[in-house]
This record gives structure tokens, sequence and C-alpha cells, in this order.
């Protein structure tokens, strides 16, 4: 592999990622010991301690007694229901709403220990079912413009608790990376009658370098301009702009997908922390046909520090084709 240091162009939203291959050989202490998790008898998320959580939104039961996925109102919310949608500004510049919106977790399973990569596929395309519900039951509301749909696991990807969920947080107004590539999307299409999208999904497929997986349904790839060493990037075949257009029926090979992709970078990076994104359009703007839905795996093996702060460019140390290429190595 090359030392020498390249920069690429993310087509999707005009940002620059500076690849740096010779910043993988700096000298790094060892990463401190992860904080203390409830162990499973206090955890709030786990069987016997529902009453931990607020009341359930929504429940799949096992059918003997139990639950296999829960949804409940996330204990310490980023948006409140209840607030008003009501804005205050003050003065010509300073604007502000009210903390008007939604914030909800998704328990995977009564597992509090057993990641989603090893979850048994049936409860995998159960948690995806259930995400895609919420989804579209949120987005009925008025009030909200946005649905951003997320998971951390592991402490350096922000979570609190060690017990495999998934974050909703219905906002009342667009945030700006979604805005930025609803505009760098519809810019194109104006201009050349194609979907941006389609254009890199056919390109991807054609070099295959960058290729980690496909089948007839989804396609996953790790970005010609990866934010993060060993992103991956899950998008469908067919043109969704929402997540919300999803038909149920194929969640299970999104499913299948998702865990191989999980499970190949456990075995490659030794099960690192992570954050998984849904990009997804705004509410307002779901039948467009030049913006398409897309999951995210981003693996957390660097911290930005005071030059990725200062110019809001990403550096990244190992180059996308060199980590496709390990990551199609294992099994």
């Amino acid at each position: 592999m090359s030392s020498r240091s390249v920069l690429r162009c993310d087509v999707t939203t005009g940002d620059w990622v500076l690849f740096a291959p010779a910043r993988a050989q700096r000298p790094h202490r060892p990463a401190p010991p992860p904080a203390p998790s409830p162990p499973p008898g206090r955890c709030p998320f786990c069987p016997g301690n529902e009453a931990l959580t607020p009341p359930e939104v929504l429940r799949l039961d096992d059918g003997a007694g139990g639950w296999r996925v829960r949804v409940v109102p996330n204990l310490y919310p980023a948006l409140d229901p209840s607030a008003p949608a009501a804005r205050h500004d003050q003065g010509p510049v300073f604007r502000a709403l009210e903390g008007c919106g939604v914030h909800e977790v998704v328990i995977e399973s009564t597992e509090h220990a057993r990641p989603l990569s090893q979850q048994p596929l049936e409860q995998a395309e159960r948690i995806l079912q259930v995400l895609h519900r919420r989804f579209c039951a949120l987005k009925a509301d008025p009030r909200l413009q946005a649905i951003v749909l997320f998971k951390n696991q592991g402490e350096r990807a922000g979570t609190s608790l060690t017990h495999p969920h998934w974050q909703l947080i219905a906002t009342p107004i667009v945030p700006r990376r979604l805005r930025l590539e609803q505009a760098v999307a519809r810019d194109y299409f104006n201009r050349t009658s194609r979907s941006l999208y389609r254009v890199v999904l056919d390109e991807e497929l054609a070099a295959g370098t960058r290729v980690l997986s496909a089948n007839e349904d989804f396609v996953a790839v790790l970005p010609w301009a990866s934010q993060v060493p060993y992103q991956v990037r899950i998008l469908p075949r067919e043109q969704r702009s929402s997540f919300a257009g999803v038909d149920p029926d194929r969640l299970r090979p999104l499913a299948r997908m998702l865990q191989g992709v999980l499970g190949r970078l456990e075995r490659v990076l030794a099960a690192p922390d992570f954050n998984l994104t849904l990009g997804t359009a705004p509410l307002a703007d779901e039948d467009n046909g030049y913006y398409r839905w897309h999951l995210d795996v981003l693996p957390r093996l660097a911290t930005p520090a005071g030059f990725e702060l200062g110019s809001g460019m990403a550096i990244n140390p190992v180059l996308p084709e060199e980590a496709a290429s390990a990551l199609r190595e294992v099994d």
C-alpha cells in the first residue's frame, strides 16, 4: 500500500476527505478500559426490569408471555413530544425553536450481551421491521420534518448502556447533513436528469474494488471518499428516497447483508465500537427521484483532533480499496 496522501471528494456532499496512510503508523496509547455498565440484573433493558423504562410504545411478544423487541421513550430525551411547536426569534439573526420532537429507544432483544451480528436472522429482520414501523408512525406527525435513526455500539461510539439498542430522534427541523445531501443530489439531477446515487452505485459495481457484498436487493460498498476507516455503506438497488418506502418483505435481505457486514468488521477489527446511521429524505420530500436512502456503518477507530475540528475535513489513514480487500478475505 502506498504511503502517499491523497484527497478525494465525496460527491454526495461536496466534502473532501484526506487519506493519509502514513498516519496509521503513529504511536498510540492503549485505549482506557470501558466504563462499567450495569450488569444484566440491573440493566433497564433486560427482561424483568421493564418497570425501569418509560411505558412501552411498541412491543413484539414472543408468544410465551415475554417479548422479542421493545420500543420505549428515551428516559433522558433530547426532544420532548409535549413541547409546543413554537418559534422564538431574538433580533434579526438569532432564531430558536422549542425542543419539540420524539426520542425513542428500540431494544433489540432480551439478550444483554449478544450483538446484532450474532442474532438469528429472524430476530435481525424483526428489529428492522420494528424500526420501519416506528419510522412510518412518526412521520405522520405534522410537526416533524426529519427522522434520524441510529445505533451506537461501544463507549467510543457514545453509548451509555451496553445492552444492544437503536434510537430514533424525530426533529422539527431538517438537520444540516440531510439538507446538504438533498441539495447536492437535487442539483446533480437538475443538471443531468440522472440520480447521483444511481450513478454512484453503477460506478461502484463497475469498478468492483470497493464492493463488499451484493444481493438482488442491496449492495454494500466502502465509499470512494470514506469518512472513517472501514466505513461501509449499504444501498438499495431500488430507487427509494425514504426508508418509509421500503417494502417490509425486503427487510430480510437487508438484515442478512447488515449482519454479514457487521460480522466481517468484527473479525477483521476485533469487534470495534461503531455508529450505524440511516440516510433518508426529509419527511416533506420523500417522493423525490434524486436521493436514495442508505445505511452507513462507521467504525470508531480514531478520534477527530484539531485538524478535523478546525477544518471540517476528515483524515482517513486507510484507503477504501484496502479496507474492502481485507473485509472480503474473511468468511
